[in-house]
């Protein structure tokens, strides 16, 4: 699939995920190199959809020569390695997902998760849910080998044209966007979806730190960034593409400000820990959306703490939010 103002040498592709996201969005870029951004999980149904769709550009998974990933998660990264071994391609990304990609990473995320459920106040038989949809997850991605680490700034050749990273931290903290200012055009990956709200991701302090980062305060600063660039078109990483990207940003702002008010009219004179905000919030969740929900009210509780109006007590390993200031 191509838009009236990609450039030729872009060619936009879908394949299926076994998530509630659905599916993902490829794309190719021709010339040279024969670049791939994103790959897909891994997963039968999205692994025959790659490939059809490179034949119906005249490409066997062996003529590529280079992979971006926009970030860490399975739906993006999963078939990677797989592509890797077939092709030889050389595979870019931001350093912290080389990491999340490294060999043993994800034992460390699964284990870093669990105690956040249990700081979360998560009871026992959720938290064993929880666990095992995670694991589920981790079915459909495996380690692969970086070969350049992107950082905000650096700039790629796409098609013969310079394409400017940026990197993007507030879904994932490893989230890079690619921008042609001459085009005026955006890769945005997860970080602006038209029908989806990107949901910032509880993660673990970066290498050397002790603080959980604020993803959802680093959200909001990379969406305010992104309004202020000359953009015509924005080619997301799921749906439809954007036109206007400023009125998308004033809606997804907006979204965050009511979550966050109704979150302190949820908690009330009480002190709550996230679950039972989350259980008040959301009801009838499936793991995997209850663990994405815990981690949302989790990002607007930090930016509550951030902006004073909330207080954090923790006792036993539980924490728990006491509303300061109404809205």
């Amino acid at each position: 699939m191509t838009y009236p103002t990609t450039p030729s040498y872009l060619y936009t592709f879908s394949v299926p995920t076994p998530f509630p996201v659905g599916p993902v969005n490829l794309y190719l870029a021709e010339g040279e190199p024969l670049t791939l951004l994103d790959a897909g999980p891994r997963y039968d149904p999205a692994r025959k959809a790659l490939t059809e769709a490179l034949a119906e550009r005249g490409y066997r998974v062996a003529d590529l020569q280079r992979i971006i990933l926009t970030h860490a998660h399975p739906d993006h990264c999963g078939l990677a390695a797989e592509l890797v071994r077939e092709s030889g391609a050389e595979v870019m990304a931001h350093a912290e997902t080389g990491r999340r990609l490294a060999p043993g990473a994800e034992a460390q995320r699964v284990a870093f998760y669990a105690d956040v459920m249990r700081w979360a106040g998560v009871p026992m038989e959720v938290l064993t849910s929880l666990a095992g949809a995670r694991q589920g997850a981790s079915h459909y991605t495996e380690p692969v080998t970086l070969d350049r680490a992107l950082a905000d700034g650096d700039t790629l050749q796409l098609g013969g044209e310079d394409w400017r990273v940026l990197h993007t931290p507030g879904h994932t903290g490893d989230l890079i966007c690619l921008y042609q200012p001459q085009r005026r055009l955006l890769l945005s990956g997860d970080h602006l979806l038209r029908d989806i709200s990107s949901n910032p991701l509880v993660e673990p302090p970066a290498p050397g730190q002790s603080e959980r980062p604020r993803r959802l305060v680093e959200y909001m600063a990379q969406l305010r960034r992104v309004a202020e660039m000359d953009i015509a078109l924005t080619l997301p990483g799921h749906g439809p593409p954007i036109t206007d990207h400023r009125a998308l940003i004033r809606e997804r702002l907006a979204f965050h400000e009511k979550r966050a008010r109704h979150i302190l009219e949820t908690m009330g004179d009480e002190a709550l820990t996230t679950h039972e905000i989350v259980s008040q919030l959301f009801s009838g969740l499936d793991p995997i959306n209850h663990f994405l929900a815990i981690s949302e009210v989790i990002g607007h509780l930090q930016w509550l703490e951030v902006e004073g109006r909330v207080t954090r007590r923790e006792q036993g390993g539980v924490a728990r939010w006491r509303g300061k200031t109404r809205y």
